[in-house]
């Protein structure tokens, strides 16, 4: 697989967060994607839920702000942090989490949509006969509530959630469990994602990173390490050629 940072696949000037890709340089037969801030802004419902859940225990409301900075790596922190931000017990975690879970999938999609060109991107992706997968540290059952109500779920051929396997991003074992289920060596596949914890799972696995810079990234873009940055879903395409058949 051709990666974005060798020589001749893209023109690298200046620092990482400054570079963005100039020419088709990564060869994929499959593509794996990150689900919150990535394929769908799903602030506001998480923000909903995570308020109801601190306004029943007496703490004070976040903001969106706040909230977005608390998702990608899983509920269980993300309650974690917003107790933390809110003064809460962290002794109530366990409790608190249960009841996040139960106002938060009673209509995960009221305000979530995907991103401006996503659907598009995925389907065009489709067209050319690759195999798309969904990795996140999300439950997978409220990952497929959100994919089937949103309907992309028959875009994908693998979702694997963060209840999927025995560790989650960044660890690899997520992203190499879906590319089984698709049949793809990792060095035939890309994972494309908003954090931290989906760069280091990617390159874990043996998979170039893309990052897109409208998410809900914990760091600096240029800290992330991906071998692509991308401002709009749109761009992707252009990055990928097919990869060799062997």
């Amino acid at each position: 697989m051709a990666r974005a940072n060798d020589p001749g696949a893209m023109d690298a000037v200046g620092p990482l967060a400054e570079r963005r890709p100039r020419t088709p340089g990564i060869a994929v037969r499959a593509v794996v994607f990150d689900l919150d801030g990535t394929l769908v802004d799903s602030a506001r419902d998480l923000l909903e839920a995570a308020n109801a859940t601190l306004g029943e225990r007496g703490l004070r409301k976040l903001s969106l702000d706040e909230a977005r900075g608390m998702i990608g790596d899983g509920v269980a922190r993300l309650v974690e942090r917003a107790l933390a931000a809110t003064g809460g017990d962290a002794a109530d975690l366990p409790r608190a989490v249960e009841r996040f879970m139960a106002i938060y999938t009673r209509d995960a999609v009221r305000f979530t949509r995907p991103y401006p060109g996503v659907t598009e991107t995925l389907r065009e992706l489709a067209g050319r006969g690759l195999r798309l997968a969904v990795v996140t540290n999300k439950p997978r059952a409220v990952t497929l509530h959100i994919l089937e109500s949103l309907g992309l779920a028959p875009l994908f051929e693998a979702v694997v959630g963060g209840d999927s396997a025995p560790r989650r991003k960044p660890h690899p074992d997520p992203l190499l469990a879906a590319l089984a289920a698709m049949g793809v060596a990792p060095g035939d596949a890309l994972m494309v994602g908003d954090n931290f914890h989906d760069v280091e799972a990617a390159h874990a696995a043996g998979l170039a990173a893309v990052v897109v810079t409208y998410g809900y990234s914990h760091r600096p873009h240029g800290e992330l390490g991906a071998d692509a940055l991308i401002d709009a879903m749109l761009e992707l395409p252009g990055l990928l050629l097919p990869a060799a058949r062997a």
